[in-house]
C-alpha cells in the first residue's frame, strides 16, 4: 500500500480532530462566548459566571427579572442583589438591608415601647452560606447605628454559640444635637467589624423606656453595615429612614476549597490562577486564595491567552508611569525603560527630570553666551572709566 493511501484516513479525521482539540483548549484558555457577560448592567468576570459551564464552583450568579424594572444579578440561591463584581481584587459590592425598631409611646405609663422586626441580619433567602465564597469586608466596611438613646450590637454565632459581639451608642436630648457629617455618638455612632462575617444578628437593648421625649425627633432605632464611603450621616435619618433601604456592601471572596496557595499549589488540577503572568495570593479574611496578575500586566488572572493577564503598555499611560520629558520611554513586556537622551544625563528618568551635560549646550546658545560676555567686556570698562572722569 502506498505511503499516499497510508496518510488518505488520517488527512480525512484531520479537520475533526483540531476541532475536538480547539474545544478541550476553549475551556481552559477562556469562558464560551455562549456564557452572559452582563447582566442589569453588571459585568459578570470569570470565574462569575451564569449558566451551567460558565462559572467556577461557588461563583454563580443568577440573573432575574425585578418587576418591571429589568435584570438584576443576584448572588445565586439568595435574594441579595450584586452592584458590581471584580476579579482582581477580590471583592463584589452588593446591597444589603438595613435593621430597625422603631417605638411606640404606651398610654397607661407613658413608656416606650418598641416594635422590632426580625433582627436576624441575613434570613431565608438573605443568608450568606458560611461555607460560600463571600466574607463582609472588614476592611472597608463599618457598622452604624442611629439614635437618640440606641445601643447596636452586632453578633456572630457558632453552632448556635455566641463567638463574637461588637457596637456602639448614640446618643441625643434634642434633633439639634446631631450634626450632618458627624457620627461620632450624637445621634450617630460607628464602629469596626470582625473579619469572617457572613450571618449576623443586631440587637437593640431597651435603654429608652423612659425617656418619651425623644420620640418625636428619633422614633425609630437604626444599624446598618455600610462601605464607609457610601454613607454619610444626616440628621433627618433620625426622624425617617425607609425601612426598605438597602445599604452597598462590600464582600470579600475567595476560592476556598484550599485554605492557601501553598495548598492549591499541590493540587495543580484545581489551581485557579490558569493565566502565565498570574500569581496567587492568601486570603485576608478568612481561609483561601485568590489570583491576581503579575506587576506590569492587567486582565483576568483566571484565564490564559489574551482573555488573562496581558502585557501593560506604561509608555501609553505615563501619568501612572511617569517617564520625564525629554526621556525616551520604551515598552518591555512586563516592565518598561525610560532613558534620557544623547547629551542628558540621569540616575533614572522614572523619578527625576533628565539634566543636560554642560557640554551639550547647543551651538546657537553657546554664541549667544560668547556675544554676551564680548559686549559685556566692551561696555564695562567705558563705564567705569566714564564715571572716574565725571569724580
Amino acid at each position: 500500500m502506498s505511503t499516499a493511501a497510508l496518510l488518505l484516513p488520517a488527512l480525512l479525521l484531520l479537520p475533526s480532530l483540531l476541532a475536538a482539540t480547539a474545544v478541550a483548549e476553549g475551556r481552559t484558555i477562556t469562558v464560551s462566548p455562549t456564557c452572559q457577560g452582563s447582566c442589569g448592567g453588571v459585568d459578570i468576570p470569570y470565574p462569575f459566571g451564569i449558566g451551567a459551564g460558565c462559572f467556577l464552583k461557588g461563583f454563580e450568579i443568577n440573573c432575574t427579572e425585578a418587576g418591571g424594572a429589568g435584570p438584576v444579578s443576584l448572588i445565586a440561591n439568595t435574594s441579595i442583589q450584586v452592584v458590581s463584581l471584580s476579579a482582581d481584587p477580590p471583592e463584589s459590592r452588593v446591597l444589603l438591608p438595613i435593621r430597625w425598631q422603631c417605638y411606640e409611646l404606651n398610654v397607661s405609663d407613658h413608656s416606650l415601647v418598641g416594635n422590632m422586626e426580625d433582627t436576624s441580619f441575613f434570613n431565608h433567602q438573605k443568608n450568606i452560606p458560611s461555607q460560600g465564597i463571600y466574607r463582609i469586608s472588614n476592611k472597608h466596611n463599618m457598622l452604624f447605628v442611629l439614635g437618640c438613646a440606641t445601643i447596636g450590637i452586632v453578633k456572630t454565632f457558632e453552632s448556635r454559640t455566641l463567638a463574637s459581639a461588637s457596637g456602639c451608642m448614640s446618643f441625643c436630648r434634642s434633633a439639634t444635637a446631631a450634626q450632618n457629617g458627624q457620627c461620632a455618638g450624637a445621634g450617630c455612632c460607628k464602629v469596626g467589624i470582625q473579619p469572617e462575617l457572613t450571618s449576623i444578628v443586631f440587637e437593640f437593648p431597651n435603654i429608652r423606656k423612659e425617656m418619651p421625649q425623644m420620640l418625636n425627633h428619633s422614633p425609630c432605632d437604626y444599624a446598618f453595615i455600610v462601605d464607609e464611603d457610601n454613607y454619610t450621616f444626616q440628621s433627618p435619618d433620625l426622624r425617617h429612614m425607609d425601612r426598605t433601604r438597602t445599604m452597598p456592601t462590600r464582600l470579600d471572596w475567595a476560592i476556598r476549597e484550599m485554605p492557601s496557595c501553598a495548598d492549591a499549589k499541590d493540587a495543580a488540577d484545581q489551581y485557579a490562577c490558569k493565566s502565565n503572568h498570574s500569581e496567587c495570593v492568601d486570603s485576608t479574611n478568612g481561609t483561601g486564595y485568590a489570583c491576581k496578575c503579575s506587576q506590569g500586566y492587567e486582565g483576568n488572572p483566571y484565564l490564559v491567552g489574551e482573555s488573562g493577564c496581558t502585557d501593560i503598555n506604561e509608555c501609553d499611560d505615563q501619568g501612572k508611569y511617569p517617564c520625564w520629558q525629554p526621556g525616551i520611554c520604551a515598552n518591555n513586556e512586563g516592565s518598561y525603560d525610560c532613558t534620557c537622551p544623547p547629551g542628558y544625563r540621569n540616575h533614572d528618568a522614572k523619578i527625576e527630570k533628565c539634566t543636560l551635560l554642560p557640554s551639550s549646550f547647543p551651538l546657537a546658545a553657546k554664541i549667544s553666551i560668547g556675544i554676551y560676555t564680548s559686549i559685556f567686556s566692551f561696555v564695562r570698562p567705558r563705564e567705569i572709566s566714564f564715571v572716574a572722569f565725571k569724580y
